[in-house]
């Protein structure tokens, strides 16, 4: 048997032991089937450890027979339900459509599954590399904003392809270069 451990878990309470972190995870992974295997595990895991969880109203017991049933209470699942991940954000702030220089219409959020792949394999479970391409794009749109030319603006998978921030963060760590350096000259 294989058991993913979610290690967002150890932000719900700061003072998780690894057995109460594995039981949670397992708790909340339903695709658990009640085997041998479950059973073994969780008998390595101590009531005192289960009761802790049960007092700070992360999971629920339920007597079934000769047996109990956890399960996963509303607060532990307010704690840990998904938050819009980063790719949603860059997709949001991306920007949908551009005017060429010719003046047509040009959509630039097209492949979005592409586009999410291509996104995350860059990014992988980071999320300061995450966090820096949407800085990155928030710089170029507003700098081709404010210079008129956002109409060169490529579609987002090109962007992605062409590793479009590595240019961006170039200028945006010219451009603090430039600022920091600005009046330290004596004439």
């Amino acid at each position: 048997m294989i058991i993913e451990i979610n290690t967002d878990l150890l932000n719900v309470t700061e003072d998780l032991t690894m057995g109460q972190l594995v039981f949670l995870s397992m708790v909340l992974d339903k695709n658990q089937k009640n085997n041998q295997d479950v059973r073994k595990l969780v008998s390595l895991i101590s009531d005192d450890e289960i009761s802790c969880l049960l007092q700070k109203d992360l999971i629920t017991s339920i007597e079934r027979g000769d047996s109990i049933v956890y399960e996963a209470s509303q607060k532990l699942l307010n704690l840990t339900s998904k938050k819009e991940s980063y790719f949603d954000l860059f997709y949001k702030q991306y920007p949908i459509y551009v005017l060429r220089p010719d003046g047509s219409k040009a959509y630039l959020r097209a492949n979005i599954n592409k586009c999410r792949k291509a996104f995350e394999s860059t990014c992988g479970r980071s999320s300061a590399m995450a966090e820096h391409i949407i800085n990155c794009l928030n710089y170029e749109v507003d700098k081709k904003t404010r210079t008129g030319k956002i109409g060169y603006m490529k579609t987002m998978w090109r962007w992605l392809i062409d590793h479009q921030w590595e240019e961006t963060e170039e200028e945006m760590r010219d451009t603090v270069e430039q600022t920091e350096s600005y009046g330290t000259e004596l004439i």
